[in-house]
């Protein structure tokens, strides 16, 4: 398949993928949000523009300190951002709503009418993709327009690799389109060699993710956070849930908790519209329960606190004793493990890792990450609530992977750096 197949293919498509978007509303109101920019009619921009392109809440937490690396070492520059999903918008808006220089937009879809309107609007000096989120338009119209498009922290996969192996002459195009690809490790960047990108434009930098960004605010709202929990409370942060897996946590914690009952769980779903679902299997299971929108201190019976706003997670991880990371109890993939690494927390994972397989394995390997599934959950999680010995070695493991591998966001920036025109730094 060409590019130009390709594009006809998704033109033709536009109406399903119109309708699927108004279905995905009614659960997620989001998605309709500012529905012309999907075609290209993002805010116009003025000044020198660097696009970053973060397709969810995961991508764009790894691009935070990127972004704030940009801002500091361009004065002049602004950045807009670009999510394909309504939790990487929220992410990018609550993070950045007080920085004028820092713009968010739904992505445009890969047509091309729609991205070259995106580009004369935008006007950006240089695009950079963060982890593997490939579209033929984007890369083909920036290359025309001479807009230098760089992928970083990117990761393919085994399963990933063999899909774009199905369409060689489209991925061979992209990957030529590409001035530069800087990946999280050696791995990763031979299979993009073997999908056909030039050696020369190949940079294994490691992952930002290691380089993660502490939010100014912490120390204060650490301490408000913690007088919500109690002082005197062990706290276990089960972040970036799933259906499916809120109920296995739920049943496992609840009963740990009947032998470790000073143990209080932060129920942290990945997805906003999700909360209330989630509140109900709490009502369902009649478990005590406090919603933290609601500012309510979480008294001696209240077992959970359900965290229903975004952007929280830190701030948690920071207070935890133990951490569950989702995504992964259920063939999802696997999520962050860096947020609750960097503050020295033992961290459980299920065993669906896919997405995260390079540095899911140097934490098990490290010993710094326990893997269980629905059997062995209760068993691991109750002798890490039983041995702060354990709980800390764990944790001190953990934070050792971490510092071995920060690193990569200056060799990332460094990259962008040199492939911008004359700047003011």
């Amino acid at each position: 398949m060409n590019r130009h197949i390709y594009t006809l293919l998704f033109y033709i498509l536009i109406p399903v993928i119109c309708l699927r978007m108004i279905w995905r509303s009614v659960k997620e109101p989001s998605y309709m949000a500012n529905p012309g920019q999907r075609f290209g009619f993002a805010p116009r921009m003025k000044g020198p523009v660097i696009w970053i392109h973060a397709v969810s809440a995961g991508e764009s937490i790894a691009a935070f300190p990127m972004i704030e690396e940009l801002l500091s070492g361009l004065p002049g520059y602004s950045i807009l951002v670009t999510n394909m999903t309504p939790t990487g918008r929220e992410r990018v808006i609550s993070r950045y709503k007080d920085n004028s220089r820092v713009v968010q937009s739904y992505a445009p879809w890969d047509l091309s009418g729609a991205v070259s309107r995106f580009i004369k609007r935008v006007r950006p000096e240089l695009l950079v993709i963060v982890d593997t989120e490939l579209w033929p338009n984007y890369l083909h119209v920036c290359k025309r327009n001479n807009i230098k498009s760089i992928l970083v922290n990117g990761r393919l996969s085994e399963r990933s690799a063999r899909g774009y192996a199905r369409v060689p002459s489209l991925t061979r195009q992209m990957l030529s389109d590409l001035a530069a690809v800087a990946v999280q490790s050696e791995s990763q960047g031979e299979r993009f060699i073997h999908l056909g990108l030039d050696r020369e434009k190949l940079f294994n930098t490691g992952s930002i993710k290691f380089d993660l960004g502490i939010p100014e605010d912490l120390a204060q709202k650490a301490v408000a956070y913690r007088k919500i929990l109690g002082a005197d409370r062990k706290v276990m942060v089960a972040a970036s849930t799933h259906p499916g897996e809120e109920d296995i946590i739920l049943k496992t914690f609840i009963d740990a908790n009947n032998i470790h009952p000073e143990t209080i769980l932060v129920l942290a779903p990945r997805h906003p519209h999700r909360f209330a679902e989630v509140e109900q299997l709490l009502v369902g299971r009649e478990i005590e329960y406090e919603r933290f929108s609601r500012g309510n201190t979480c008294g001696v019976d209240c077992k959970v606190l359900l965290v229903d706003t975004i952007g929280e997670l830190l701030y948690f991880y920071s207070l935890a004793d133990i951490a569950f990371v989702g995504g992964s109890l259920v063939p999802v993939g696997g999520h962050n493990l860096m947020e609750a690494a960097v503050f020295g927390v033992p961290i459980l994972m299920g065993k669906h890792l896919q997405n995260i397989e390079d540095i899911a394995g140097e934490f098990v390997r490290e010993n710094a990450l326990e893997l269980v599934d629905e059997t062995s959950f209760y068993e691991k999680l109750s002798d890490f609530m039983a041995n702060p010995d354990k709980r800390k070695a764990a944790g001190e493991a953990a934070l050792h992977v971490m510092k071995k591998n920060q690193g990569a966001l200056s060799r990332v920036v460094e990259l962008l750096y040199s492939n911008l025109g004359p700047y003011d730094r």
